[in-house]
């Protein structure tokens, strides 16, 4: 084959390629198309005059109505309290009294300090119950104590009290006692004691030795 046969059988190659590829350009394949499915019919709904019961109720659970629920009358007059001879009764007021103690010597001139003061109060049984145990300051003095009082008596002329005990000790003196001292309700009673020195050379008071005050109410 020479040249010329060879370019011509060429050309009408491309030029058949040219026809075939323009055929399909111009008649393209269809796109293709969504299936179109049918629309699903409406469920029925229910009746609206049928009452649907809740969800939250138990097949046991009886609904009522406000206006059917009883409403118990209220009664005019409460209740009253129970009253009768097991009624505890109201706890009676205690009532208290202040014993004050000065111990001094030389008819009170002169205070007694590091004196030993005790007080006593005898029980039921006729057992003395100790009270208070103190010394004496510089000045003499203990410090105010607190005992309890009877209520108070509506007659003045034998009025109540409480009776307590006391007694005054210090190293060189005789030891005293008063006895019977009266404590009556939110009244300070005050005791004081003129201490006698022991004898020269004495230091121990004899057992005899003691001196006792008794403290009677006068009488109207």
């Amino acid at each position: 084959m020479n040249r010329q046969e060879f370019e011509d059988t060429a050309r009408r190659y491309r030029e058949e390629l040219f026809r075939m590829y323009a055929s399909q350009n111009m008649n393209p394949p269809p796109k293709p198309q969504p299936e179109m499915r049918p629309e699903p019919e409406p469920e029925p709904q229910p009746d609206t005059a049928e009452e649907i019961p809740p969800q939250d109720v138990q097949p046991d659970t009886v609904i009522i109505p406000e206006e059917d629920i009883p409403v118990p009358e209220e009664s005019a007059e409460p209740e009253a309290a129970p009253s009768g001879p097991d009624e505890p009764a109201l706890p009676k007021r205690a009532y208290t009294g202040i014993i004050r103690v000065h111990v001094a010597t030389a008819q009170g001139a002169k205070p007694v300090a590091g004196a030993a003061v005790i007080i006593t109060h005898m029980t039921e049984t006729r057992e003395p119950e100790l009270i208070s145990l103190q010394t004496t300051a510089e000045s003499g003095n203990i410090e105010p104590v607190t005992v309890p009082a009877p209520p108070p008596s509506a007659d003045q002329r034998h009025p109540e009290s409480c009776l307590y005990d006391i007694t005054a000790q210090a190293a060189g003196y005789y030891r005293e006692h008063s006895a019977d001292v009266p404590v009556f309700p939110n009244i300070t009673s005050v005791q004081n004691f003129d201490l006698i020195p022991l004898p020269a050379g004495s230091d121990e008071p004899l057992p005899d030795g003691d001196i006792t005050y008794y403290n009677n109410m006068q009488q109207y």
